[in-house]
């Protein structure tokens, strides 16, 4: 019989301040990023480009954050 791949943690972290703090700048860079995605269209020309790829990178890293990055760091 195989492992399952996704195996519960002995101790639980959901109520936690560092947990709290993660949740709280995702949505913050999430928020951010559809903020940019709004400006994006009424900046000059020159800026169109950067703001809207500024919008691009802050909602990716609000959901490589949860997902990828905060893992990785309980792990070590």
């Amino acid at each position: 019989m195989s492992e399952p791949v996704l195996q519960r943690r002995d101790d639980d972290r959901s109520g936690s301040a560092e947990r709290a703090v993660t949740v709280f700048f995702t949505f913050l860079l999430f928020f951010a990023g559809l903020a940019l995605f709004a400006v994006a269209f009424s900046v000059a020309d020159a800026a169109k480009a950067w703001v809207f790829f500024g919008g691009i990178a802050a909602v990716s890293l609000a959901f490589a954050i949860p997902t990828t990055i905060v893992p990785a760091l309980e792990d070590r």
